[in-house]
């Protein structure tokens, strides 16, 4: 015999829900209204109840143990790196956590929950679960999260400190904490301290008023106020500015000139660019304080690195890279950017002097890059698509070549090596003269590119695009598939040798006046900046890499513009923000801005 189930009436569901919704209206009230009598005491006179303890306790061990997947570099415990984890340590973290032999701060132990004493509790952590922990900090707690989130290098430094810190002893750690003495090192008074200058720190902060992320700031010894700029600087980069006090793990400052140094810092200050470590001292730094540390150790006796030209196998492999790039893969020669003596690029990039630097934090910086850190406020930097065109192997080598030199070597500007000019004529009059004609100076009718204007790196490197298909436009990447390296490397010197030819283009005198204002001044209210940022006479023959767009025919830097506005353009964005830029300008803005420069005279190759 079967049984009828009970027939459950909808006015029954609906009584059962609205008492659900009642009941918990009610003991929602009475949480409201407790909480609002100050019920729950949030004073930290007081420890979290034991239950909430556990919870926060548990939940925070899960969370590390589940998230925590990054792998260790293999040079982890560099004696380098922990010289530069313990500085860190001692400015950032020890006062709430102790350090070998030594206690906790009373007001550390104050807070609610209390920081854990580290040298007694750190081996219950893995490499990875504390490189998570440092870098994501905690929730609920005063432990904070990385000023830099792409700093993963300055971040394994402390962990290789937190490693050894259980067996360090106390006379070694104080010894590495001791401020360099001598009479050479001057002290740098606050000077005024001028307007403060606000910042995005931490990232994805709200802008709430009871907040203050400006610079100059305040720190746990306050080095700048009490004038001690040097000593600071020098417990990590040396008392000699070479990178000697880590092991070449912190930059070389004797191969840098002061207005780099100077913008670094004020960067460093403003989260412009990012480093756990350098920001905070940055940005304790008054601007007369920046300035004058800028000069002192750029007027320092020039010195190499430590470890300077290691491995010294890939010394030579460096050096090709750096004279004459990776042409197969579009990677330009180092030298195009980094000169002795130039520290500052277009549109305000500031490019360093690598000559003499440091091979680890040449290898460092460029892993940086690869993984798309060290970003910039310029609009155009290429390092992110350099960094990631290099091997591992590439990026040791230009360690080892640079870190050879002596900081002022005077590096030259690349060239083709072993180029045939005549060979080249060969090719250009049996393959490119179809389209570009023997002289370079393109069709008739203005769509193929006078390229007897531009140089031969500049071809050399548009032609390895075209063939790795970075560069879209199938009738090249076809043609380009079909020469070998060496026809493509005589075919550029071949038309960077011819001199530049005036087509003498008839363009619309009312376009090329609206154009003047565009490339002179750009957009302002667009954020579209002057064309002579970039393409001014003294950047493309600065920069070899950058177009010659004086003389360039109308019909091409249209539909050109039109193509990187479109987003199917120059794909290595890395190396051109030119999507950025077009994007922003409607057609008859594109329109002038190509007139202006069709009406232009060639520049001068020489």
């Amino acid at each position: 015999m079967t049984m009828k189930r009970p027939k459950i009436k909808r006015r029954d569901i609906y009584a059962g829900v609205i008492a659900l919704v009642g009941t918990g209206a009610v003991v929602g009230a009475v949480a409201f209204t407790a909480l609002s009598f100050g019920a729950f005491n949030v004073s930290a006179t007081y420890p979290h109840p034991k239950p909430v303890h556990w919870m926060l306790h548990y939940v925070f061990k899960r969370t590390v143990a589940v998230r925590s997947s990054e792998e260790p570099p293999e040079d982890l415990m560099a004696e380098g790196r922990r010289l530069l984890g313990t500085q860190h340590y001692a400015n950032a973290c020890a006062k709430c956590h102790g350090g070998p032999g030594l206690g906790q701060n009373p007001q550390a132990l104050s807070m609610r929950p209390r920081p854990q004493h580290l040298a007694s509790v750190v081996d219950q952590f893995s490499d990875s679960e504390l490189h998570w922990i440092l870098k994501n900090g905690v929730r609920y707690s005063a432990m904070p999260s990385w000023p830099a989130e792409d700093r993963d290098d300055e971040i394994w430094n402390v962990v290789a400190f937190l490693r050894e810190l259980p067996e360090l002893s106390t006379e070694e750690y104080v010894s590495r904490l001791q401020w360099p003495e001598g009479e050479d090192l001057p002290m740098m008074p606050y000077g005024e301290r001028g307007p403060l200058i606000e910042t995005d720190m931490p990232p994805k902060a709200p802008p709430l008023d009871e907040y203050l992320y400006a610079s100059p700031a305040t720190e746990w010894r306050d080095f700048a106020i009490q004038g001690h700029p040097v000593q600071r600087c020098a417990a990590c980069h040396g008392v000699d500015g070479s990178g000697s006090a880590t092991n070449g793990y912190a930059p070389n400052l004797t191969a840098l000139d002061a207005p780099y140094i100077e913008t670094a810092l004020e960067e460093y200050a403003a989260a412009e660019r990012e480093s756990g470590i350098m920001q905070i001292v940055a940005s304790n730094l008054s601007a007369t304080q920046r300035t004058e540390l800028a000069a002192y150790f750029a007027n320092l006796p020039d010195k190499k690195a430590p470890k300077a030209g290691q491995p010294a196998d890939l010394v030579p492999v460096g050096e090709e890279i750096a004279l004459n790039g990776v042409p197969e893969r579009a990677i330009p020669a180092c030298t195009t950017c980094h000169q002795q003596g130039r520290s500052e690029l277009v549109d305000g990039l500031a490019v360093p002097n690598l000559a003499g630097q440091s091979p680890i934090y040449i290898r460092e910086q460029l892993e940086l890059f690869a993984k798309g850190g060290r970003r910039f406020q310029a609009l155009w930097n290429p390092m992110h698509y350099v960094g990631g065109a290099l091997e591992e192997r590439e990026m040791i080598a230009l360690g080892a070549y640079f870190s050879s030199l002596e900081p002022d070597t005077a590096l030259p500007q690349p060239t083709l090596a072993l180029a045939d000019v005549e060979a080249g004529q060969q090719v250009v009059i049996n393959v490119c003269s179809k389209c570009h004609q023997a002289s370079g100076r393109g069709s008739d009718g203005g769509d193929v590119p006078n390229i007897s204007l531009q140089n031969e790196t500049y071809i050399s490197h548009q032609l390895w695009k075209f063939r790795n298909d970075i560069r879209p436009n199938s009738r090249m990447s076809e043609t380009t598939k079909l020469l070998s390296a060496e026809e493509l490397r005589d075919a550029a010197a071949y038309f960077g040798s011819l001199e530049p030819l005036d087509r003498d283009e008839t363009v619309d005198a009312t376009l090329v006046a609206q154009g003047d204002e565009i490339v002179r001044n750009g957009i302002p209210e667009r954020n579209v900046p002057s064309c002579l940022t970039c393409h001014a006479e003294s950047s493309v023959r600065d920069v070899p890499i950058i177009a010659r767009l004086h003389g360039q025919t109308f019909e091409y830097l249209d539909s050109r513009l039109e193509q990187f506005a479109g987003d199917t353009g120059d794909g290595l964005y890395g190396l051109s923000p030119m999507h950025r830029i077009a994007s922003r300008m409607d057609d008859g803005e594109r329109a002038a801005a190509a007139a202006w420069f069709a009406a232009q005279d060639p520049l001068p190759k020489d």
